[in-house]
């Protein structure tokens, strides 16, 4: 006879989650006691405690819980049911939403003896029903359990931020043991910098995005780095290199031994994977991956929060990948973990053909419009209304809808005109995209 499978839901505040949260589910598995668990960390403290972002601490559980197989998730939906309906983030409301959305299932609470055994449940709106309806599968912690019960740590988030805060070698160390190694990683010691390594356009904007993220920030050289040259005294929270793609390698090469061991270390070249670029770090135990801006960033009067509306590609070991998640939160992101090096130039070139590629088009034109006597300023007055609404355009309606001119009509008669009336570098330009454009328009029509 089939049985309901049961969903295990761990709540809390994660803030932030250590080893006895990441130990639990295999914990419940091992009993026999659940068949999948939803990890759900809470929007708004239920007894008003201040705690972390939550995106931050979402991105803390997954990288807590990266190891586990698709039985285990890790969801947001506090922040939908939140969204939804503001105010304290009550357990029951959590399981009454994860009981709908698996009317199959049997959902059951998770917590820890210290909870049942301390009495705290009489503060928990409305425990009765909870235990009623959502019965509590309670997990043996030390010092709350029978002696001969098989416990799991007891270990203390609040104690956790209290080590952070005091930020000392000795404290770090405390930190290091009760906490998974991937969110070790992620975890801002008081005050620690991150380092940005490089002095170009790249850095320039990644410094300004990270320091908008409430992060201090260090920029260095890259060619100092590489020979060796002086670091700042305090140790990094993390790395992010961002030189020319034949410098990664030899920065890489100029930090090893030089940074904390659990110091994580990205990159931001888009064609370049950590493990091939970053292999020196990496083979030092630095967790290693790439953060991608998918952006044109030049240096000027180009603004310089061009990156908070950016989409980013990222990849890397479990904490690299979990700490550039976290930093760019919410901003969508490209997976580009488990594509070949093949594979990944191909990605680099689709952002280049979109990013770069405008200036033939812009120059082709500008050339026409100057043999018309259309002088410097017009030329570019031209160029920006053209680009900014076509691109909205795009934006708005997509393809083909966000389109207009004879292509849209099927006119080949027109493009054709277009095309005989251009001077020859300009016409095989036209003569190339607008044939293409035909065809893609006829393949996408009705």
């Amino acid at each position: 006879m089939n049985r309901e499978p049961v969903v295990g839901v761990l709540g809390g505040a994660f803030d932030p989650p250590h080893l006895g949260h990441a130990l639990l589910p295999a914990y419940l598995r091992a009993r026999g006691w659940v068949d999948a668990i939803v990890v759900a960390p809470a929007a708004n403290h239920p007894f008003g405690k201040a705690m972390a972002p939550f995106e931050q601490r979402l991105a803390w559980c997954r990288a807590a819980m990266a190891d586990y197989g698709p039985w285990l998730t890790v969801s947001a939906i506090e922040r939908t049911l939140a969204e939804r309906e503001p105010g304290p983030s009550y357990t029951l409301r959590l399981l009454e939403a994860i009981a709908a959305q698996q009317p199959g299932a049997r959902v059951r609470l998770v917590v820890g003896s210290d909870i049942t055994r301390s009495g705290d449940t009489a503060k928990w709106h409305r425990w009765d029903e909870i235990e009623r309806r959502f019965a509590p599968l309670v997990v043996p912690r030390a010092g709350w359990s029978e002696p001969q019960a098989c416990t799991l740590p007891e270990v203390s988030s609040r104690a956790i931020r209290a080590w952070l805060q005091d930020g000392g070698p000795q404290a770090l160390a405390q930190v290091a043991d009760a906490v998974p190694a991937s969110v070790f990683a992620m975890l801002q010691p008081a005050g620690a910098p991150v380092w940005i390594v490089g002095r170009g356009h790249v850095s320039t904007h990644a410094a300004e995005f990270v320091a908008r993220r409430g992060h201090r920030v260090e920029v260095l050289g890259g060619h100092a780095v590489a020979d060796g040259g002086p670091l700042p005294q305090q140790p990094p929270a993390a790395v992010w290199i961002a030189v020319r793609d034949g410098g990664i390698t030899p920065v890489a090469q100029g930090l090893v031994g030089r940074i904390p061991p659990q110091t994580v270390v990205l990159h931001a070249a888009g064609s370049r994977r950590s493990e091939d670029v970053l292999a020196p770090l990496r083979a030092a135990g630095h967790a290693v991956g790439s953060l991608h801006p998918a952006a044109s960033m030049r240096g000027g009067a180009v603004r310089a929060s061009i990156l908070e509306q950016a989409v980013f590609g990222i990849e890397g070991d479990a904490a690299a990948e979990a700490w550039a998640r976290a930093l760019v939160a919410p901003a969508p992101v490209v997976a580009l973990g488990g594509l070949d090096a093949r594979a990944r130039t191909a990605y680099h070139a689709a952002c280049a053909l979109v990013a770069n590629h405008l200036a033939v088009l812009t120059l082709q034109a500008e050339s026409v419009w100057g043999s018309l006597g259309a002088d410097a300023t017009l030329r570019t007055a031209l160029v920006g209304s053209l680009l900014r609404s076509a691109v909205e355009n795009l934006l708005a309606l997509g393809v083909p809808a966000g389109i207009s001119g004879p292509a849209t009509r099927g006119d080949r008669a027109g493009i054709a005109a277009h095309r005989d009336a251009l001077p020859p570098g300009a016409a095989a330009v036209y003569d190339w995209l607008g044939t293409r454009l035909l065809d893609m328009l006829a393949r996408t029509s009705p």
